[in-house]
């Protein structure tokens, strides 16, 4: 194994944090279960308004908690008892979140399923996790007597989500109650405990990050969570204007095509953008439409309870990232001398393990560390620059290169929108590939883009290899599918038909 490490100077813990006999830190003086922690909250606040869907119902903790606990009442008379998994197949939608809810309060463990996700890959999640039941769409919602469960232990599992899928089947990733206890906590110290914000989630509420990292944070502490089915931008800058939004979290496809939209959000104090990289130019007309909010990026895991680093990206790039309290960060050699190391964590939210699958886990987590798969670049004032991941590393004359990295520079391109960057195999042996979308209206020439990237990778693509669509193939759940474009590109490099411009 590699020496390890840090990755960063780390923060002073809080008084809050010890290291106990496994090595690793935790938090002390935490509820037992999520249950305990949200009933706090649902009483504490009750008169406040605790989810909002635009042009739906608008429920008040109490009446969340209620209707909540009546689902709970009536998946337990359907048999729902300790421990079982109910998949959760739903739109984001006020439902989902009483769907979710409810399962928890039954004690059950909720599954949440992305509404994308096809009839076969919903076929195998439901019987790899042993699901049940299957609330969905179409679902009339169990009720029975009000019931609410919070007798779980920390180390008892608290929900199960299935990440992956682009390139082979999904897998559970299983948190306890202490790893998402943890995150909350470790959400609301980054924020400064703040309370009551009113926070718009478009993200899928079925993943780590926007169930785990955003919505039950918001709950936990008075917050509002802000829902928006399918927004235009011009209408979702209304509606966070009308609705007085503090924070807004949106997916990079939804962020530029808010950069086009003509109405500005100055009440937005925080704009949090997921992980897939946007133009500089994107960046700049999102600052001109939220002219009072901090825009940042981030980088975490479902492993890792959706939530691990905060990037700051504007008004000014801030190289030290802001460290998920709680977690250790190293770095460990890749070995290939490019100067990057693969990104491992070990703290309270790093996942119990894969759902059945104690190989898997094993291979991912060595002495508490979690092998995340993501390289990193340290830079001379000890900041991580995300690379890319360690499966897409490709090898060209200067060295090896990453995706993410590569995606970076050639979105400084003038007149590039979106770009995904791929290893291939041609007839000549591995090399890089390159897929841009064009802004709109801008008749984008790809010998531009290939002489653009040049000098950072000191090495020219081939013309096969540097291709425009009007849009980035996506899987189920709206993630690029780098595999489709792989496989795209191999094809145009090992014909003769005629090769986009």
């Amino acid at each position: 194994m590699s020496e390890l490490s840090p990755s960063s100077p780390s923060s002073v813990p809080c008084s809050r944090i010890v290291r106990r006999s496994d090595g690793l830190l935790h938090f002390t003086g935490l509820p037992s279960c999520l249950t305990e922690l949200l009933d706090i909250a649902a009483h504490r606040y009750a008169a406040r308004e605790a989810v909002v869907e635009v042009g739906g119902p608008r429920l008040t903790y109490a009446q969340l908690w209620t209707s909540a606990a009546r689902i709970a009442g009536g998946l337990l008379e359907q048999g729902v008892s300790i421990g079982d998994r109910v998949a959760i197949r739903i739109p984001d939608s006020t439902r989902w979140v009483q769907a979710f809810l409810g399962v928890l309060l039954s004690g059950g463990v909720p599954v949440p399923v992305h509404p994308g996700r096809g009839p076969e890959q919903l076929r195998h999640i439901a019987a790899d996790s042993g699901s049940i039941l299957v609330l969905d769409a179409g679902t009339e919602f169990p009720t029975g007597t009000p019931f609410i469960d919070d007798g779980a232990s920390p180390q008892d599992s608290a929900l199960l989500f299935y990440t992956g899928g682009t390139t082979g089947r999904p897998r559970g990733v299983e948190l306890s109650h202490e790893n998402v206890l943890s995150t909350i906590e470790a959400v609301l110290a980054a924020r400064e405990n703040r309370g009551g914000d009113r926070h718009a989630v478009l993200l899928p509420l079925s993943s780590g990050s926007a169930c785990v990292a955003r919505m039950l944070p918001i709950l936990a502490s008075g917050g509002t969570v802000v829902l928006v089915p399918d927004p235009d931008p011009d209408g979702l800058l209304r509606v966070l204007a009308a609705e007085r939004v503090d924070r807004v979290s949106v997916t990079a496809p939804l962020a530029r095509r808010l950069a086009a939209a003509s109405t500005d959000a100055a009440a937005v104090r925080v704009l949090e953008l997921d992980d897939e990289p946007v133009s500089a130019a994107t960046v700049i007309r999102l600052q001109q439409l939220f002219p009072g909010a901090e825009i940042v990026t981030g980088w975490g895991m479902t492993e890792t309870g959706g939530a691990g680093m905060v990037f700051p990206i504007a008004p000014r790039p801030v190289p030290a990232e802001l460290l998920h309290e709680g977690m250790e960060f190293a770095v460990t050699g890749t070995g290939d001398g490019s100067g990057a190391g693969e990104l491992w964590c070990r703290g309270p939210s790093v996942m119990r393990g894969y759902w059945a699958d104690p190989d898997g886990t094993a291979r991912t987590t060595t002495g508490g560390w979690l092998h995340t798969g993501d390289v990193v670049r340290i830079g001379a004032d000890g900041g991580l620059r995300m690379a890319g991941r360690a499966a897409d590393a490709v090898e060209i004359p200067r060295g090896v290169v990453y995706g993410r990295e590569v995606e970076d520079a050639v979105l400084d391109c003038p007149g590039v929108a979106e770009a995904v960057a791929v290893g291939v195999d041609t007839p000549r042996g591995p090399d890089l590939g390159v897929l841009v979308v064009p802004e709109p209206g801008v008749d984008l020439r790809l010998d531009t883009v290939r002489g653009f990237l040049d000098a950072p990778l000191g090495h020219r693509l081939p013309r096969q290899l540097c291709a425009s669509a009007p849009a980035l193939p996506r899987g189920a759940t709206g993630r690029v599918d780098r595999a489709a474009v792989r496989r795209w590109l191999e094809t145009s490099c090992s014909t003769k038909e005629p090769r986009p411009r």
